[in-house]
């Protein structure tokens, strides 16, 4: 692997992705796998707040994101591995692959389908040339493949659905967290844009005069702005609503007490949170969108995107009946099982061999 991620994300989904398969090739010797060390400073928390991983990839911590992006420039790479499996798709690792076999991964397309919604780095991206230049293509889900295809058409290299999968921090039996309400329905992560928290703001004001008790929390995605408290209060629901950061350790004991997780996304590669708020025991509603229903499958409740009455109907549906979210609570558990980084590491290293083959 490069250390494109690593250099780039302190925390996120696709440098816990590849955390995760470097934890489990170096912890697991059977999935056959060995990683040559990076020998780069990053940023990464994930790597570097276990010794063994930064020891045995001979990581150090960069000061930021831009000297670890430095040093990633401005070094030549000179690893002779069978297969480079790229974290990224920054111009520089273009040339990384030179006489070995290389695997991209593609978490969304996002930056194709939505193009108002780029960052400065996905202008700096060279994403295309990486597909067409792989000799194996993986997707985190069918959804991205499908994207994939239909944007940039049929692909010389093969191309694998991988799903990702979940920790086993997140479980239903989490100590609660002192300061958060007694009930409350969940959002986590970034809420602009796609995410569209204000759909979940206009539902959960919808049923708030039915369950006075109840309350709107946000996890992460920085403070509430200007715009967001203004709707709030026109909504009626500001004192009953509040915004956490949270670190990764409290995250489980965010999910394992909501009365509900409502994740109202209109585009997700995967949507890595549902499969944590299940595992944890959260009962889930989903927009009926991109990746989502496969994620979530038929544990969780749907609701067309955007449509903040019918997501306010489900939220109800839970709320109201402890039969009805003892019931989903204990699907989503079940369905959660199925999805673990042992299996994400043991099918990418499925792709690795039928490379080399």
């Amino acid at each position: 692997m490069d250390e494109q991620i690593f250099a780039i994300q302190p925390y996120g989904g696709i440098s816990r992705l590849f955390a995760e398969l470097t934890r489990q090739y170096m912890y697991d010797p059977e999935l056959g796998v060995d990683l040559d060390p990076l020998q780069a400073p990053i940023v990464n928390r994930y790597i570097l707040d276990d010794p063994v991983l930064t020891n045995r990839l001979r990581v150090r911590g960069a000061r930021n994101q831009w000297t670890a992006l430095a040093w990633y420039f401005s070094h030549l790479e000179r690893r002779r591995a069978d297969v480079v499996h790229t974290t990224f798709y920054l111009p520089h690792g273009l040339s990384s692959a030179r006489g070995t076999k290389r695997v991209v991964t593609v978490y969304d397309m996002i930056p194709e389908r939505l193009p108002d919604t780029r960052r400065r780095l996905d202008l700096l991206t060279f994403k295309r040339r990486y597909v067409e230049s792989a000799d194996h293509v993986i997707c985190i889900s069918q959804a991205t493949k499908d994207d994939l295809l239909e944007l940039y058409g049929t692909l010389d290299a093969p191309v694998t659905v991988v799903h990702l999968g979940v920790d086993s921090q997140f479980k239903p039996d989490a100590q609660r967290i002192s300061d958060f309400p007694e009930q409350y329905v969940l959002f986590v992560g970034h809420r602009g844009q796609y995410k569209d928290a204000s759909t979940a703001m206009r539902a959960f004001a919808a049923i708030s005069q039915d369950f006075p008790e109840l309350h709107l929390v946000f996890v992460g995605g920085g403070g509430l702005v200007r715009e967001e408290r203004a709707m709030l209060s026109q909504l009626g629901i500001a004192e009953v609503t509040h915004q956490y950061d949270l670190d990764d350790q409290a995250m489980p004991s965010a999910y394992a007490h909501a009365a509900a997780f409502a994740f109202p996304s209109r585009f997700e590669g995967f949507g890595l949170p549902v499969l944590e708020a299940m595992a944890s025991g959260a009962p889930v509603v989903l927009a009926r969108a991109t990746s989502l229903p496969e994620v979530g499958g038929d544990a969780a409740r749907y609701f067309q995107q955007g449509n903040h009455q019918e997501l306010a109907e489900q939220l109800s549906a839970i709320v109201g009946s402890p039969q009805e979210s003892t019931r989903m609570s204990m699907a989503g558990i079940n369905h959660a099982r199925g999805f673990t980084w042992r299996r994400t590491a043991q099918r990418t290293s499925d792709v690795y061999r039928q490379v080399l083959s």
